[in-house]
């Protein structure tokens, strides 16, 4: 007789038949089914993954049916760097209950990565029970880092220029990355900031960090790192950060061309111009450089010095010549575009320029204004200051308005004088309005925003005194 495993146990009467011709002789017996002696190993679904350099557990149930003996648990078809070790072994399971042991499976660094398939079996005495599983090895869950738009983490920061330095990160997950990941700065220079924002990704994705660099911090080039912490690790993304200078004579106001420079062979200069904050399709950088009456190349590069074998963009020849930078994806942070200028050969009247477009600048408008009367003797000088703060990047696109009440207009010299001591000339001692003066447009793209502004007004002609009334400093208008 065969009994299927799914049987109900129980005593089922029944009838045995004989027959022979016309002859048949039958009788009834009582059939007695039993519940089976013995034990089943149960796992828990058919797959399970051990992460390499990593271990994991897999519950093993031993269910047995008035079955008392110990069972012997053991798995063969390991690979190759992998143990495998039972939390509980031999397992009793008793009459009528399922003991648990747990099959903890331990993965080195060199195990190999694959589908392996595993035998569990459980043995007592002659009886042997068996579950099949498959075991996936695969990497640990991690995550890496990288730069979006470049693949270099570059950035640069300028003296008191608010934020002038940014960099877009992101954390890409890797094997079922699962946990939050929170950033910070390692290695920053003293007086130069990071923020980032988010600070912290859960499980995994992209963080902007923006610069900033006071008075205090030493120009230079300098090593960092950005740090992103997991419960279960730590990955650093190497950064290079070089501070420039508040006063800085190397660099260059948007769209206007320095001329007249000569280098000897061998010898190169340096310059930068500051990108504000804004956005434009199809951003890009323009520079044009023309070598005079020598040979040489031009090497451009975002957010650190270029050499001969690090830059974003190159040109090189006799006579003038551009060379472009795309930005991709586009970026509406403030950035520094440096600029090498290299002499081949020895190099007279040679003229560079760099453009991001006169329409760029897309930050809020920033109005300052003073509003306190300076009296305006004979022969004298008098100087209004406005402290700007707050600002990021340069000065941009700016207009200047004034109001004067002086008898003698022709009378008046008035400047607008930088932070860094650059008069910028609005009048020179000729008619035309002062109380209020016209708005003057000026292209402060080379100077840092914040820091001290005045409004200087020379009277050297005798004959009628007066008094400066307000005036205003507007930065970030457009034209």
């Amino acid at each position: 007789m065969n009994v299927a495993a799914d049987a109900a146990a129980g005593t089922y009467p029944i009838t045995v038949i004989g027959r022979s011709g016309d002859l048949v002789r039958s009788t009834t017996v009582d059939l007695v089914v039993t519940a089976d002696a013995g034990y089943k190993l149960v796992l828990s679904g058919t797959q399970h993954v051990t992460p390499i350099g990593g271990s994991s557990q897999l519950p093993v149930s031993v269910v047995g049916t008035a079955f008392n003996a110990p069972v012997t648990l053991g798995v063969s078809g390991l690979p190759a760097g992998v143990r495998a070790a039972f939390g509980l072994n031999p397992v009793y399971p008793g009459a009528k209950a399922a003991v648990n042991s747990t099959l903890t499976l331990q993965a080195s660094a060199q195990a190999v990565q694959g589908v392996y398939p595993l035998t569990i079996t459980g043995t007592s005495g002659g009886t042997v029970r068996s579950a099949r599983i498959d075991l996936y090895v695969n990497p640990a869950p991690d995550f890496t880092l990288w730069t979006v738009g470049r693949s270099r983490a570059l950035v640069a920061v300028t003296q008191q220029a608010g934020i002038s330095g940014w960099l877009e990160i992101n954390a890409r997950p890797l094997h079922a990355w699962n946990q939050p990941i929170a950033f910070s700065m390692e290695g920053l220079p003293a007086g130069v900031n990071a923020r980032f924002s988010p600070a912290v990704v859960d499980p995994y994705g992209p963080t902007s960090i923006a610069f900033t660099a006071s008075a205090d911090a030493a120009p230079g080039i300098y090593q960092a790192n950005v740090v992103a912490t997991a419960a279960s690790t730590t990955h650093r993304l190497p950064v290079q950060v070089t501070v420039l200078p508040y006063i800085d004579p190397n660099r260059l106001p948007n769209e206007l061309t320095r001329v007249g420079m000569s280098l000897r062979a061998g010898e190169s200069l340096l310059f930068n111009i500051m990108k504000p904050e804004g956005y434009a399709p199809g951003f890009y950088l323009n520079t044009q450089v023309g070598f005079g009456t020598g040979r040489g190349t031009l090497y451009v590069r975002e957010g650190a010095p270029p050499t001969d074998s690090e830059f974003h963009c190159r040109t090189s020849g006799l006579w003038s010549t551009f060379c472009r930078v795309e930005r991709n994806p586009q970026a509406e942070f403030p950035l520094t575009y440096f600029l090498r200028l290299k002499a081949d050969t020895d190099i007279e009247g040679a003229s560079v320029m760099a453009a991001y477009g006169a329409d760029y600048d897309a930050r809020p408008r920033a109005l300052f204004a003073n509003p306190t009367d300076y009296l305006i003797n004979d022969n004298t000088v008098i100087e209004s200051p406005l402290t700007v703060g707050g600002a990021n990047g340069n000065g941009g696109i700016a207009r200047v308005s004034y109001r004067v009440s002086h008898p003698h207009r022709s009378d008046l010299k008035i400047e607008l004088i930088a932070p860094d001591g650059r008069a910028y000339l609005l009048r020179d001692h000729h008619n035309g309005p002062i109380n209020p003066s016209p708005e003057l447009r000026l292209d402060l793209t080379d100077q840092v925003a914040n820091g001290v502004w005045k409004l200087r007004v020379t009277d050297d002609v005798l004959g009628g005194s007066g008094t400066l009334l307000h005036w205003t400093l507007d930065f970030f208008r457009t034209p």
